[in-house]
């Protein structure tokens, strides 16, 4: 009787040996699609952005009040480059330093050594028959501590400016050369103002800011001259 037990054990064993084995197939057909599934990437977190080159800060001047400037006051000013009738060519720039302090009102304005910019309005070059050369200047601006223009006039040509006279040629060598024509015929010369040659601007009725004292001026923009000075 013993052995109907045992067949009826093994039969049972058997069956739930082949449903775990179906189990497990159905285990493994299920997951198997899902393991060539990828996993989706991570976000990629943004690049830092890329530091470039930071200009260099123009001078912080601390605002003051506003004072009336009147016309007609002098402002000294000296050349930074030669200009002159034969070297130049109308339409040239060049440029100018305040030679003091400016102060309106008794209010401190403009610092020594505040810029400014001029124009070459008109050129005549020396000719035959001792025609002179001619220079007409303009400078129109001085530039302000904090970046803005300040108005201001020459008067005259070439206002209080002192003029040097390039000569063109020797009398005595064209009357060498040409006889009494060559002293007719001799060429003129030509007006020359050289670099640090000073002469006054004058100021045009405007307002500006106060600043305090000891600020520095303005720096010079070399961009702003073409003129040679050569």
């Amino acid at each position: 009787m013993l052995a109907p037990a045992i067949f009826t054990e093994t039969l049972i064993a058997s069956r739930e040996f082949s449903a775990m084995k179906r189990l497990l197939f159905f285990f493994v057909v299920i997951t198997m699609p899902l393991q060539g599934i990828a996993a989706p990437p991570s976000p990629t977190p943004p690049s830092p952005p890329i530091n470039s080159a930071t200009p260099t800060p123009l001078p912080v001047v601390p605002a003051g009040p506003i004072v009336d400037v009147p016309s007609g006051d002098q402002i000294e000013v000296r050349l930074l480059q030669n200009i002159g009738s034969r070297i130049s060519n109308e339409g040239d720039t060049f440029a100018v330093v305040t030679t003091t302090d400016y102060y309106s009102q008794g209010k401190f304005i403009l610092p020594k050594g505040t810029p400014g910019y001029g124009l070459i309005t008109h050129i005549k070059r020396a000719g035959m028959w001792h025609s002179g050369g001619e220079l007409s200047i303009a400078v129109k601006r001085l530039v302000l501590p904090n970046g803005k223009d300040f108005p201001v006039e020459v008067q005259g040509a070439t206002g209080d400016a002192n003029k040097d006279t390039e000569v063109n040629g020797s009398s005595f060598g064209q009357y060498l050369l040409w006889g009494f024509a060559g002293l007719f015929t001799h060429k003129g010369n030509d007006i020359l103002l050289k670099k640090g040659a000073q002469f006054h601007v004058v100021t045009m009725e405007s307002q500006a800011p106060v600043v305090p004292y000891g600020t520095n001026p303005a720096p010079v923009d070399q961009s702003l001259i073409t003129a040679t000075g050569t």
